[in-house]
């Protein structure tokens, strides 16, 4: 089963989380035919706007958790940052369709795409604290433009899932809709968009990225305190306490956390 597919629907095109059984979770190949698809899109002339669902009952679960542990966890982080970014530079305007669960890495893909239209049932949130993993400057960075500093410590330093309407007043979602009716909120909003002129739409998306990034600009960065992070980042991953979230989670049980 192919992990992503796409479909176009006069001037607003569709991918599609196609992982249903691990409840559309992350994978390096996921993350890649995310890239490649938005590469064809990009070409095509007619779209104008591009939603980004899940198939089955979740929006996206995360990470899967074989790929960031072992020898396979830094091609996967290669190719999740990648994703990332591409969606972030994306041309056209995308939105984030939020059913079930997002979480962790599933959180910030919504995250970096332009619109967030979640159900008011959705659970969102950031459970790296349960896992044992640290969040990447870029990506707390991103979460903190979007919501601010107190939200960001709110969803980074809880690990709580938060529902559709509760998401909506930290600023993490930009509407919460009932959940009998996100397909069709989602496709109107679209279509409200795809509607709009192209060139009019598409400069405001970069206007706004370019003064996104003055500012981020304007308040530097000590590149010290990014490698401190970058290692603590790096530690981490390797560490007895994120092998141990793993078992916990795959065992539904509570992590002993040890600190190591």
């Amino acid at each position: 089963m192919d992990p992503l597919v796409w479909v176009r629907s006069g001037r607003v095109a569709e991918l599609i989380l196609n992982r249903p059984g691990s409840r559309n979770a992350l994978s390096a190949e996921l993350c890649d035919a995310i890239v490649d698809s938005l590469e064809v899109l990009d070409a095509d002339p007619d779209v104008r706007v591009v939603i980004v669902r899940g198939e089955g009952k979740t929006f996206c679960s995360g990470a899967d958790l074989a790929a960031v542990s072992g020898p396979a966890a830094l091609q996967f982080l290669t190719a999740f940052e990648r994703m990332l970014e591409k969606v972030t530079r994306f041309r056209l305007p995308t939105v984030a369709s939020i059913h079930g669960a997002a979480l962790g890495g599933g959180l910030q893909l919504a995250t970096v795409c332009d619109f967030r239209i979640a159900a008011a049932d959705a659970k969102v949130g950031i459970p790296s604290g349960k896992l044992g993993i640290v969040v990447n400057f870029e990506n707390v960075q991103r979460l903190v433009h979007l919501a601010g500093v107190a939200a960001a410590k709110e969803v980074l330093m809880t690990g709580r899932a938060f529902t559709g309407d509760e998401a909506l007043r930290l600023g993490l979602v930009t509407r919460s809709v009932p959940s009998g009716r996100l397909d069709e909120q989602v496709r109107s909003f679209a279509e409200d968009i795809a509607a709009l002129a192209p060139l009019s739409v598409q400069g405001a998306k970069r206007a706004i990225a370019v003064v996104t990034e003055a500012l981020a600009n304007a308040r530097s960065t000590d590149p010290d305190a990014v490698q401190a992070l970058d290692e603590l980042v790096a530690r981490a991953y390797d560490s007895a306490d994120l092998q141990e979230g793993m078992r916990a989670a795959a065992e539904k049980r509570e992590a002993r956390f040890e600190g190591r």
